[in-house]
């Protein structure tokens, strides 16, 4: 509980003890914490300013009041926090001016098993300063669906501009997580075909997938490079084309507010989603409706602008601005 202010376990159960009964003895103490560590603990926590003796025999000790004395630690622990964090960016300093020739074969990394890709991925998005860039696609590791690192930086204002695969989309439950994402502001858009899992940390620091298909089990860590800066271009060239997906809460029956507009919230996001290359079947999973019922709003969406086919829906409502 306390050892992030530097309390050893006995010296916690010592303190606490004094917290309980006080002033007391050494060996009142040692009736409630067993072994031969309060004397040693008694030490320790006198020089934290904890405790204090009184005069008096026996010796009898009584504790300081936690409010004052634990945070005379935490401040201590925040300075050294500090004084690390400075050494760290130093010792980044260090290492990049000596790194200012890197040899071809320090720019690349290989990765090879699903514990240490997982490890190399927090990292990754953890040196972000300014933005992540992802390209999102299958397979997906058993449990991740989710990425609380991105969770973290959203919240610290990193940028998140992710890429979906369409085939990603499409299974359960993935959808629901981009919409999770984007309502903590990820920016998301969907292409097709997406050529790699990739997630590239400002212009600094990138991860792809190793294999064909890929996997979790084996990755490529890219420094900064020429190869980097190409994987940097491929993502902005596929982001430039990707299809942004709204995600409005689906209402059903709720009119639109602007003239011209599709009837529905729920109508304008199956238009997003269906632009965005989903299935039927993906679309009433998110939507909450059953195949047959996407394909019904669709014909009659299809029926407002006065479109044959789906592609010419797609280009009716894009022309309309309805997404």
């Amino acid at each position: 509980m306390l050892e992030a202010i530097g309390l050893t376990e006995a010296e916690q159960a010592t303190y606490l003890a004094l917290l309980e009964q006080s002033p007391a003895t050494v060996a009142q103490i040692r009736e409630c914490v067993p072994g031969p560590a309060v004397p040693t603990a008694l030490v320790a926590l006198e020089a934290k300013g904890l405790v204090s003796r009184l005069s008096g025999r026996p010796v009898r000790y009584q504790p300081a009041p936690p409010d004052v004395a634990l945070e005379v630690l935490v401040r201590s622990a925040e300075r050294e926090l500090q004084q690390v964090r400075l050494t760290a960016k130093n010792l980044m300093e260090r290492y990049h001016s000596r790194r200012v020739a890197t040899r071809p074969e320090e720019i690349v990394e290989v990765v090879t098993s699903s514990e240490a890709v997982f490890q190399r991925c927090e990292q990754v998005q953890r040196a972000a300063v300014e933005q992540v860039r992802i390209f999102d696609r299958p397979p997906y590791i058993a449990g991740g669906l989710t990425n609380d690192v991105e969770k973290e930086a959203l919240a610290r204002g990193i940028r998140y501009r992710t890429v979906y695969d369409t085939a990603g989309l499409d299974l359960p439950g993935r959808l629901a997580v981009a919409q999770e994402f984007a309502a903590q502001g990820e920016e998301v858009r969907v292409a097709g075909g997406v050529p790699v899992k990739m997630f590239i940390a400002d212009d600094s620091l990138g991860l792809i997938s190793l294999e064909r298909p890929a996997t979790s089990d084996s990755a490529l860590v890219i420094h900064s490079s020429s190869l980097l800066d190409t994987l940097i271009a491929l993502f902005e060239a596929i982001w430039g084309t990707a299809v942004p997906v709204r995600f409005d809460e689906p209402s059903a029956g709720q009119p639109a507010q602007a003239t011209g507009q599709p009837r529905t919230v729920s109508d304008r996001q199956l238009l997003s989603l269906l632009a965005a290359g989903l299935t039927d079947e993906a679309i009433g999973r998110h939507l909450g409706w059953h195949p047959r019922t996407v394909q019904r709003h669709l014909r009659d969406i299809m029926a407002d602008l006065g479109a044959q086919t789906r592609f010419q829906a797609g280009l009716q409502a894009g022309r309309r601005g309805w997404l």
